[in-house]
């Protein structure tokens, strides 16, 4: 297939077509919690209104990627390197930036997941942790992994039908590390928390309804099919309209044996000229259908 030669575009097809771009800031993170952690969590004083609230302090969240890892072959064709693919590689660690309340809940909440894998709270007490002689246990790892979601969407979200958003899967994700949180006496800014997580991989999904739009340039790639699909679904609507009420009148003629002077064979013309029109372009018709339909013109 030879490339797309450059054509002109027309202002309303690059607004309608270029500028509909989607925006970094809209998204939502949705973060289950196991239940042996959550029970841990809720004995720190954080409920299920607090976790729901920790979500939607998230700041920052990076949508995850993948590489392709290949080898070299090098023997196939003289003087061909090709890569041939043996693995996707997935990313091994999620970076979230979570904005930290007054109550200081979300770095509890973190520091309360870490503990619970380290043994903290359910091995030895933070008290006990004290002691420079304390050892510790690592818990069961599906004891503390659980899958957690992002979801991309736009401002315009819900309206008008429109709902496409992007869901990713953190398929057995868990806190790994807590960045230190600096403070001075500098002037003051919002306190973070930069948590890290890992996971063995995400899924992708696209989900909801998109909408679909016209343009007029139809020399533009795959506008043409666009405008011919549009066109015979509207010519299709217009046909079975008139059907309805071409079959309507002559229903009400043939009871009255009057109806409207000559509105039953106006209506049923147009319903051949739909018809003929939409299926044989060229006029050449579908033979016998307008004596069929219309025996009195036949």
């Amino acid at each position: 297939m030879a490339g797309i030669r450059p054509d002109k575009l027309s202002v309303s097809d690059i607004k309608s077509r270029l500028l509909n771009i989607a925006q970094t800031s809209l998204y939502r993170l949705t973060l289950p919690v196991p239940a042996d952690v959550r029970t841990l969590v809720s004995q720190r004083g954080i409920n299920t209104l607090d976790i729901d609230n920790i979500s939607l302090l998230c700041s920052e969240a990076n949508l995850p990627g993948s590489t392709l890892a290949t080898h070299d072959v090098t023997n196939d064709y003289h003087g061909v390197s090709e890569k041939m693919v043996y693995r996707r590689m997935y990313d091994e660690t999620a970076y979230m930036t979570f904005y930290v309340d007054r109550n200081y809940k979300v770095v509890e909440f973190f520091e309360s997941w870490i503990d619970y894998i380290t043994g903290v709270g359910e091995v030895f007490t933070r008290k006990q942790f004290e002691s420079p002689y304390v050892h510790h246990r690592m818990s069961y790892p599906d004891d503390y992994k659980i899958n957690m979601y992002l979801t991309k969407f736009e401002k315009d979200h819900g309206l008008d039908g429109f709902s496409t958003t992007l869901e990713y899967t953190f398929v057995r994700a868990f806190p790994i590390s807590i960045t230190s949180m600096p403070v001075s006496y500098d002037q003051s800014q919002l306190l973070k928390c930069n948590v890290s997580f890992s996971f063995i991989r995400y899924v992708m999904n696209r989900t909801g309804t998109s909408r679909v739009g016209s343009y007029s340039d139809a020399r533009a790639s795959g506008v043409a099919e666009l405008n011919s699909l549009n066109r015979s679904s509207q010519s299709a609507e217009d046909s079975l309209n008139s059907s309805v009420i071409s079959n309507t009148n002559t229903s009400r003629s043939s009871n009255s044996r009057g109806g409207i002077p000559g509105l039953s064979d106006a209506l049923n013309s147009s319903v051949i000229n739909d018809i003929n029109g939409s299926i044989f372009p060229l006029g050449s018709g579908i033979p016998g259908l307008t004596g069929i339909l219309n025996p009195e013109n036949g």
